[in-house]
């Protein structure tokens, strides 16, 4: 079980052990404090723009991950991705993580997506 603190303020919601699918998703609110880095590639700072760059990250940094089915779900106010495979969803969000937290890599993320993600 993940520690809901280390993703924050992604969360991650696990299930219990029988459902086939989990959920990792960010809300307006959290995503309000680094939506100026968004602003500055002028691409999409909500829910969509998340997961564009959610999408992208999984592309470039998860290739082995690639044939494990992520569904996303996202609205402008809430970045929504579910999947079967928990440790594919809580790498995903380790990378998301590490990117809101840190303002230069989330720049060199939105920066480096390829176009067909963010737009």
């Amino acid at each position: 079980m993940t520690d809901a603190s280390a993703l924050a303020p992604f969360r991650l919601d696990e299930r219990s052990e029988g459902d086939t699918s989990h959920c990792l998703y960010l809300f307006d609110g959290d995503m309000e404090q680094v939506a100026d880095v968004f602003d500055e590639h002028d691409a999409e700072r909500h829910g969509y723009g998340w997961e564009g760059l959610a999408q992208s990250l999984a592309h470039s940094h998860m290739p082995e991950n690639g044939d494990k089915r992520q569904f996303f779900g996202s609205e402008a106010g809430t970045f929504v991705v579910t999947s079967p495979d928990l440790k594919a969803l809580t790498d995903l969000a380790v990378l998301l993580h590490a990117a809101f937290h840190d303002r230069e890599l989330l720049s060199h993320c939105i920066q480096a997506a390829k176009p067909r993600f963010l737009n």
